[in-house]
Order: structure tokens, then sequence, then C-alpha cells
């Protein structure tokens, strides 16, 4: 079964325009399946095509000449192409501008990419005003929800926090710590015993890193690795690479090009701080997260269960900056410290701030009167257990 994702409510809106659609992402983050689903979706109203680029007889054909595409497809009078595993073209931009210049009037390419390092790559300053570009990420909570075919009625607060009928507490729970443990990809969600969720995940770490890192001119696959695996170790921590390159005996320049890989394959993403002066956000130190809980545990090799961990606390702020940014966007977010080393998890959309706790007996309120004072905006606690007895409206229990 092929589940519907949310970022289709996204695509959809954008069916009826020229722009063509390319569909970026890490690799297993269901980028086909959703295809898949825009297919079953939009051959009820339009004549549809399917091409895996993974073929080569279709690979080679339109390797000679973008034209040849015109001879797989029906030739109707509006047909959508869904081309997946685009980047493997040799020149997918010129594939692109030529059927788009020529053919818009009559094709609408739907395009899946596995990564954004080698659609940057390709994709050229000529497809500006020509295409529209989505990334799927792993899982939201919501559609953690619908994959495991779960019925919890919630719905979000003004600000995005969970509201539901507490007889579900326990159940959600159970989900919000399997998550943290296990992460979000779709396989790792659909499979139930624990030990093939960690074979799924391992498999991503050793076989799909190396793959994304052969595309690359990287041939130090182990240095790599291990970059990775110390990035993972200091989720939401400030970001020294410095102290890195140093740790892996590498140069400063070497360390910069792996943290760009590992951006554009969306393994991790780097958070700015806060600023009102623009100047002073771009050239602080930014903090570093990962997009999938899981991916993090895979590459530490670390399933244990949150009670005997010591990183629980990372790994429940790393969920709160995945579960923000499917809602406002990743871009949206960013962290907020002072000299003095005063500090706010995430300020999101420059609308509110949420500091993230395990328990709320670590909640001293007094820490954040100068946030307060001085931003005017309001102040949530993101907290796993609620122990304590406090009637703030500020602090929310997740679940």
């Amino acid at each position: 079964m092929i589940y519907k994702r949310t970022l289709f409510n996204e695509i959809e809106r954008n069916l009826d325009n020229d722009y063509f659609l390319i569909i970026v992402g890490a690799r297993q983050t269901g980028k086909t399946s959703l295809l898949m689903y825009l297919k079953t979706y939009l051959e009820k109203r339009f004549p549809v095509t399917y091409i895996s680029l993974e073929d080569p007889y279709y690979l080679n054909l339109l390797n000679e000449h973008p034209q040849n595409l015109l001879e797989i497809i029906e030739k109707k009078k509006k047909e959508f192409v869904l081309i997946d595993e685009i980047q493997y073209l040799k020149n997918p931009t010129n594939f692109l501008k030529y059927h788009y210049d020529f053919n818009r009037s009559s094709l609408k390419i739907i395009a899946t990419g596995s990564s954004a390092f080698y659609i940057d790559e390709r994709f050229k300053d000529s497809l500006a005003g020509r295409k529209r570009i989505f990334t799927l990420y792993p899982l939201s909570l919501e559609e953690v929800l619908t994959f495991k075919q779960i019925d919890i009625p919630f719905e979000r607060t003004e600000k995005g926090f969970l509201k539901y009928p507490l007889k579900f507490r326990n159940q959600l729970l159970e989900i919000l710590k399997e998550i943290l443990i296990y992460g979000s990809y779709p396989a790792v969600v659909l499979e139930t015993n624990k030990e093939s969720k960690k074979e799924i995940l391992k498999d991503l770490v050793d076989s799909y890193t190396k793959k994304d890192i052969s595309e690359t001119n990287i041939k130090e696959f182990d240095i790599y690795y291990n970059f990775l695996r110390l990035l993972a170790s200091q989720t939401g921590n400030l970001l020294s690479l410095q102290d890195i390159s140093n740790t892996l005996n590498i140069s400063y320049y070497k360390a910069q090009k792996y943290l760009q890989v590992g951006k554009k394959y969306f393994h991790f993403t780097l958070l700015p701080p806060y600023f009102k002066n623009i100047r002073s956000e771009i050239s602080k130190t930014p903090k570093v997260y990962f997009y999938d809980c899981g991916l993090k545990n895979a590459l530490l090799r670390r399933f244990e269960p949150l009670s005997i961990r010591e990183d629980k606390g990372a790994l429940f702020e790393n969920f709160i900056f995945n579960y923000f940014g499917h809602i406002y966007g990743f871009e949206n977010i960013k962290y907020w410290r002072t000299k003095s080393k005063n500090e706010i998890d995430f300020v999101i959309n420059e609308q509110f701030a949420v500091e993230c706790k395990f328990s709320d007996s670590g909640i001293k309120l007094g820490k954040y009167g100068y946030f307060l004072k001085n931003y005017k905006m309001p102040l949530y606690f993101a907290v796993f257990e609620k122990r304590m007895n406090r009637k703030q409206n500020n602090i929310r229990s997740f679940v």
C-alpha cells in the first residue's frame, strides 16, 4: 500500500501551472512511492507516463537526445511524464530546458533526484523560472501515525503543539519513544521487528552513504563516515569545524567539503543563530541537527532504550527540531545564545521560542528573563516528561 505524503498537497497545487516539478531528498525517504501515488492520482484525468532512469534502455535513449522522450509517450494533448532518478541523465538541465521551451504546452514533467548535491551540480541557472523544487524528508509525526494506521484524533494549537484526548497519551508516548530511537524513514516505520529496524538503518548508513559519496570525488569513505559520527555525537551543540578537523587529522578545507556534502545529501542541517542584525547571524557559529533521530543513532550504533540513555535530552531536542521543521519549514528555525551563554533552543518563524526539556524538573524560569524582556515574543517549553505540578500555560508536555 502506498500512503499519501503531506508533500503531495504542495505538489498538487502546482499541477496546473507550467513549471516542471523536481522532488529531491535523502535516499529512502519515499520519492519513488510519492511518484507512484501521483501516477495513480493523475491517470484518472490525464494520460501519464512513468519512466525510471535506472532502466538503461530509457537512460540511453534520453541521453541521445531529449526529443526521444516523444517516442516513449502517447503524444496526447496534455500528458504528465513522471521521471524517477533524473540525475542519472548526462545533462538533466538541457533535457528539462529543451522540453520546457518547446513542449510545455503538451508536457508536464515531474521528476525525482536522489540528492541535492547532484542536482545542484547539474541544474544550472538556465532553468530559472522553469522549475519548482520540493524536498521530501523522513516522515513527520502525523505521517508516522498514518503509516502505522493508528487513529489518534489530535489537533495542533496555534503554535503547533499537540492537543488530543488524554486516553491516547500512553499510545502516543510509545510512538514518540520509537521515533527517538529508530527515527521515521518509511521502511523503518513500517517494520514492526526492532532488530529488523536496526538492520534497515545500518544499511542506510553503510550502503547508501557509500553510494552518496561515490557520486562525489570523495575517496576516503572511512574518514567521511567518522566525520558523520562526530556530528551525530554533537547534535544540538555549536559546530566547531576546527575541532573536528583536528580530531580527524584532516585539513579545515576538507572538513568544510564534508560538511557541504552531508548537507546536500540531507543527512543533517546547520541551524543559524537568531539575531536582529543579519550580518551577525551569518557570521556566528551554527548548530548541527540531523533530519532523522534513527540515522543519528545508527551512525553511533546506539539503540538502547531512553531510560538508560544519557543523550535522551539531545534526542528529544532533535525530534522537536524536526517536528517544527515539518510545520514551519526548517529554514524558519534558529537558535538564540548570548556571549554569557544564555541560550534558547529554537526561535521559530521569528514569532515564538521553544526550549526543550526531557523533564520539567529542570526548568528554571528565571533564566529566561533577559530574552523575554528584549525580544517580546512568547516562550514555550516542550517537555517529554511532565512531573511537576506546574500550571504555567507555556510549559507544554509534548505527550
